[in-house]
């Protein structure tokens, strides 16, 4: 049954009444020489993965961290929690943690209460028991155990954040990437050499290790595949890889573009121990009036914090015009600018083509290629699934050019007839907000 939120705020008053009156009758009368004190305390302090990540050999105010223990408690019971991979995360009850001073044999312990004070598992409270002194180690110690509990260790998936799902494998491989050579090469090797030594440079000039590229161009030029074949190449190099998605989620979700999901994942990047690439995509989405100004205070690095392995932020717009010119024109927001274009030769069309129809490709469907160019890649993969599928229901065994040249003609048909209905609309062709449609239904 769920509670108002005054009934939640008594309910922690009693709890934590009763866990500070237990504190003081079973431990701070056993030591009455010490002045002991009792303070609210993070709940990651008992994140049984965040303790075992935690470098013994860190000192917090001249003390370290050594190990920890449950110890009885009459009025918490000890309850642990798991992650959805069955991986031992918060922890109910009671522990004692024991500190070493670096500088001599002198030990402290703090006992520390975790528990939960409503049918809610969100609602938590932890209280911690120390000496005065040890306040400021208490509070260092504190702030590694959050950032080691929310550090997010690469696996073979991506992170996702505000999508419909948690995580997603991308499938695409950048050798099958079709984009002008030059290009290609650009955009690969300015990742690749962030990741190998442009951290490494950063910290050597002491600047943030923060990175920011934006892949722009009309839609359907292939931007959504370049992210997803960088997100593979990322997981295989073992980094980490977060995208942000614009989709709501849930109704908690207020907007689904807002600047809390890019906040979030700087933050799960900044707590990693490992590269991490971000993939953001549709940036002019997200710079609504009232939160452009802290977007562009963490492109600036001014309000952010980012890890020493380096943070890589890849985004797209297929309108940079709508993009505010504090960030396009101002150098250290944005690092690098590449413009993914239209299909600009029939090589690029006839390796795209090739792509797309696999096994069915044959030496007659070359007859098409100069009809392709000038089209973004998603038209020439649409060209050819909707041929592919003509063949699967009618049961053919090849993909002749006269089928393929049909569905050329059908694409190119609704290209035209919603282009015109758009022109007719508010003066708008396909693409950009400016983009001409010529008669041939092509982008000028």
């Amino acid at each position: 049954m769920a509670v108002c939120d005054s009934e939640n705020v008594s309910l922690k008053q009693l709890r934590s009444d009763q866990i500070a009156a237990w504190i003081n009758d079973e431990w701070i009368t056993r030591f009455p020489e010490q002045a002991l004190t009792v303070a609210w305390a993070s709940e990651e302090c008992s994140n049984d993965k965040a303790i075992h990540k935690l470098d013994t050999a860190k000192t917090f105010s001249g003390y370290r961290f050594v190990s920890y223990e449950s110890v009885e408690c009459d009025v918490v019971n000890p309850v642990d929690y798991h992650s959805n991979k069955g991986v031992l995360t918060r922890r109910n009850g009671a522990f004692l943690l024991h500190f070493a001073a670096v500088d001599g044999e002198a030990l402290v312990d703090v006992l520390y209460v975790a528990t939960q004070y409503s049918d809610d598992l969100w609602y938590r409270l932890s209280l911690a028991c120390m000496p005065m002194h040890f306040r400021p180690a208490w509070a260092a110690f504190e702030e590694e155990c959050e950032r080691l509990a929310g550090a997010v260790e690469p696996d073979d998936t991506v992170m996702v954040i505000g999508g419909r799902h948690n995580e997603f494998t991308p499938m695409a491989d950048w050798s099958n990437i079709v984009l002008p050579v030059s290009l290609k090469n650009e955009i690969f090797n300015d990742v690749q050499s962030f990741f190998a030594k442009g951290a490494t440079v950063y910290n050597r000039l002491n600047l943030k290790p923060f990175r920011k590229l934006l892949l722009a161009g009309v839609p359907g030029t292939g931007k959504t595949m370049i992210c997803n074949a960088l997100a593979k190449w990322a997981l295989a190099q073992g980094y980490l890889v977060i995208y942000v998605s614009s989709a709501q989620k849930g109704r908690n979700d207020e907007y689904g573009s807002n600047f809390g999901k890019i906040q979030r994942a700087i933050d799960i990047a900044a707590s990693s121990e490992y590269p991490t690439l971000i993939l953001l995509e549709e940036l002019d989405a997200y710079l609504h009036e009232e939160e452009k100004a802290l977007i562009l205070n963490v492109l600036d690095g001014s309000e952010s914090t980012v890890n020493e392995r380096g943070t890589l932020l890849i985004a797209t717009t297929n309108y940079p015009e709508a993009i505010d010119e504090r960030i396009l024109k101002r150098p250290g927001r944005l690092d690098r600018i590449f413009v993914i274009p239209e299909t600009k030769t029939q090589q690029d069309a006839d390796d795209m083509l090739r792509l797309y129809l696999g096994e069915m490709w044959r030496e007659a469907h070359t007859a098409l290629v100069p009809k392709l160019v000038g089209y973004p890649g998603a038209f020439i993969r649409e060209v050819a699934i909707h041929a592919l599928t003509q063949v699967a229901y009618e049961d053919l065994t090849d993909v002749s050019l006269a089928l393929l040249e049909e569905s050329y003609r059908s694409l190119k048909a609704q290209i035209d007839a919603r282009d015109d209905f758009l022109k007719h609309q508010n003066g708008a062709g396909f693409g950009f907000a400016a983009t001409k449609v010529s008669g041939n239904g092509k982008h000028e």
